[in-house]
């Protein structure tokens, strides 16, 4: 089953090592901020003019600070079904895909109460404030003992799972982005050519003249699917 053939043990332990990362990270952004604060300070220009982007940059560092947010993304998980043979939008996928974000989810929090306990929690962190809130509601239904340590040393990290947009990065690594299935798998391109120029195909010309060299992309991991297919 495809459950069976995904590690979960190992998925566990990378999130919890992603998590650390990422909060490592959050220290290496305040150093930049300082350096920005120091340039700031080193510029010719007066104090007036420099008054309202030097309070910019203070009050990102203050919350940059304060709640050391992190962002575990979400990239390439239809991906994931397609190579586990999970068919996007069947029940059984939907199931799967939630076991993951759940185990995703629980890892990141769990790694952020640990760092709690060894480098501090985030300076604004107040158990009582979250009471009510429905997702972590939804962590302490599902593990009661992260909740209870979460309570008892708070939590490195104000959140762990903010998503940002993931376009450019899934185009570097050619997967899908974030969690929706590949809307055109093959489509086709058309370049605009010189007809004059030597080896030159010209497939369609266009209301005003101009020619174009018509190609067929296929996106990338459906390609690597054709030829594990013996498909041309």
């Amino acid at each position: 089953t495809p459950q069976a053939s995904f590690n979960f043990q190992r998925f566990r332990q990378h999130v919890r090592l992603a998590q650390r990362f990422m909060d490592d990270i959050i220290d290496l952004e305040e150093e930049k901020i300082d350096l920005i604060l120091k340039k700031i300070d080193s510029d010719p220009q007066s104090e007036e003019v420099k008054h309202t982007e030097r309070r910019l940059w203070e009050k990102i560092k203050r919350k940059t600070g304060q709640g050391r947010r992190t962002g575990l993304g979400i990239t390439a998980e239809v991906d994931m079904l397609a190579a586990l043979g999970l068919r996007y939008g069947t029940q059984e996928a939907t199931d799967f895909a939630v076991k993951v974000q759940r185990t995703l989810a629980l890892n990141a929090y769990r790694a952020s109460v640990t760092m709690a306990q060894e480098r501090g929690a985030f300076a604004i962190y107040d158990a009582q404030r979250e009471t009510g809130n429905p997702f972590i509601q939804r962590i302490k239904e599902a593990d009661g003992a992260l909740y209870d340590d979460m309570v008892r040393f708070g939590r490195r990290n104000i959140a762990c799972l903010t998503i940002a947009p993931t376009g450019t990065t899934s185009l570097m690594t050619q997967t899908t982005s974030g969690i929706e299935q590949v809307f055109m798998p093959v489509y086709k391109r058309r370049r605009k050519v010189n007809p004059n120029d030597a080896d030159v195909r010209v497939d369609y010309v266009d209301e005003v003249g101009d020619a174009f060299e018509e190609y067929i992309v296929y996106h990338q991991k459906f390609q690597k699917w054709m030829t594990i297919e013996g498909i041309d």
